[in-house]
């Protein structure tokens, strides 16, 4: 049987003696390493409409939507929302129509809220793409849609991750017609969105809205909601302009879709009493 003094290391015995009491403070770490931002990851992209190359390494989460020229946002079915009297934090799948999925997106949002304010709630709602890492943040703030509150009226904040402010879609003040504007980063105006004549809200349920020019004289695309293929679900979709869009701008149209699903498109899901200032 071995003795103790062989246990102690005949080759080193400082090693078994050191009993970690005495440490140099050079030697302590005291600094957790920093995240180096977004991972450039590959992705596959066999059978993709939107990219033949067959891969390709994002180096932002905007790439995806690089070569989209239709978007389509539905909303996942949650057994919650089936059950309950207060609806669950939405999530929605984001896809080329007919092709690949793009972002799955997600809304943060409080449960007293949801009660309260219904579909005219506050949220933020993130959104991770392929690589499953945070593509964008859209903030949506609480406040009114009609012409009887002027004062506060719908902006979504669009947000690229570390923190990239990209730009916001704000609301503007009419009687009938719904009239959005998207700004850039800088304020700068880059497209109007009117929407169809109406007195009744729920009217807008299947309707389309049009993406004009910042002086809003000419068409550019559309965000319309109605029935999917298979008469399934409802379905927003983004008709991204014809002309070259910075993925930035595609960016802020989509968060106007989002916004526009929350304020004219989504129907209450319960019976409950709200008081929505829509």
């Amino acid at each position: 049987m071995n003795s103790a003094k062989d246990m102690n290391g005949i080759d080193n015995p400082a090693v078994t003696n050191d009993d970690g009491i005495n440490l140099r403070p050079d030697l302590v770490i005291n600094v957790q390493p920093q995240s180096e931002g977004r991972a450039e990851l590959p992705v596959t992209t066999e059978n993709w409409q939107t990219n033949t190359r067959g891969q390709f390494i994002p180096r932002h989460g905007l790439d995806f939507l690089i070569g989209v020229s239709r978007l389509q946002i539905k909303q996942t079915i949650e057994l919650y929302d089936m059950t309950s009297r207060i609806e669950s934090e939405n999530r929605y799948i984001l896809k080329v129509p007919g092709g690949e999925s793009l972002y799955i997106a997600s809304e943060v949002s409080n449960r007293t809220v949801r009660c309260l304010c219904g579909s005219g709630r506050s949220f933020v709602m993130h959104l991770h793409d392929n690589t499953r890492q945070e593509a964008l943040v859209l903030q949506r703030r609480l406040a009114a849609a009609s012409c009887c509150f002027p004062c506060r009226l719908q902006e979504m904040r669009v947000v690229a991750p570390p923190g990239d402010y990209v730009g916001r879609v704000q609301q503007q003040w009419t009687w009938m017609v719904p009239f959005f504007l998207v700004r850039g980063a800088t304020d700068e105006i880059l497209y109007t969105i009117e929407g169809p004549s109406s007195v009744r809200r729920s009217a807008l349920l299947i309707s389309e809205f049009k993406i004009l020019t910042k002086d809003a004289l000419r068409e550019l695309g559309t965000i319309s909601h109605g029935w999917d293929r298979e008469l399934n679900s409802f379905t927003t979709t983004v008709c991204y302009p014809d002309i070259a869009v910075q993925p930035k701008h595609k960016a802020l149209l989509l968060a106007a879709a989002f916004l526009l699903e929350y304020t004219y498109f989504e129907r209450a899901k319960t019976s409950c009493m709200r008081c929505n200032c829509l």
